[in-house]
């Protein structure tokens, strides 16, 4: 009975990662692809995965129309309008921040830092820099640090001693995939330190 309980939860390990993402990935595809894909559907066309290329192709005309001058105008009024609303103006300038930290051109999270706790050097925190600049806090030699939180997309920002900062040689995409699965992935990546 204990063999059969042993090679049981094997199966879960083994089962449990790939159900999932594949979980994942039907239920995102069913939901870009419900943006538009209703609308096929009421036109009596129903092609599993249309809604979706049209959301992609949109969206990659959108991103042409913002690299032209006249549909930048238009693009900037938007984001002016948007960005002092009240109320709106909050959560607009959240979701845009965010968005560019982790895929704009200058991504906020390309540095992978390495804290030492307060009292035990030998404990140490991963995390990203997200900001150098403080000064308008008068902290002029810190940096903010975003401590991702384990299994979870929460954390924390602290700003730190830049001279208790470890640059890390590490990928942001290796230490994000190290943080978020608790440690258990990405054990073999290289760690060394960097100016």
């Amino acid at each position: 009975m204990k063999k059969l309980a042993k090679y049981f939860f094997q199966g879960i390990l083994i089962l449990l990662p790939i159900v999932l993402t594949i979980y994942i990935v039907v239920a995102v595809f069913r939901l870009i692809d419900s943006i538009l894909g209703r609308y096929f559907i009421a036109m009596g066309v129903n092609i599993p995965g249309l809604g979706l290329l049209t959301t992609v192709v949109l969206i990659i005309i959108v991103g042409l129309l913002g690299k032209w001058f006249v549909s930048r105008r238009m693009l900037d009024y938007i984001d002016h309008l948007l960005g002092n609303m009240p109320l709106v103006k909050i959560i607009y300038n959240i979701i845009k921040d965010t968005t560019n930290a982790l895929v704009g051109k200058r991504s906020s999270f390309a540095k992978v830092v390495m804290i030492r706790l307060p009292g035990d050097d030998d404990v140490k925190i991963l995390g990203f820099i997200t900001t150098e600049e403080l000064e308008f806090f008068g902290l002029n030699d810190h940096a903010a640090v975003y401590i991702l939180q384990s299994m979870q997309w929460a954390g924390f920002t602290l700003l730190v001693p830049k001279s208790r900062l470890e640059y890390l040689n590490v990928s942001p995409d290796k230490a994000l995939q190290f943080i978020v699965s608790a440690g258990i992935t990405g054990k073999n990546n290289s760690n060394g330190k960097h100016g």
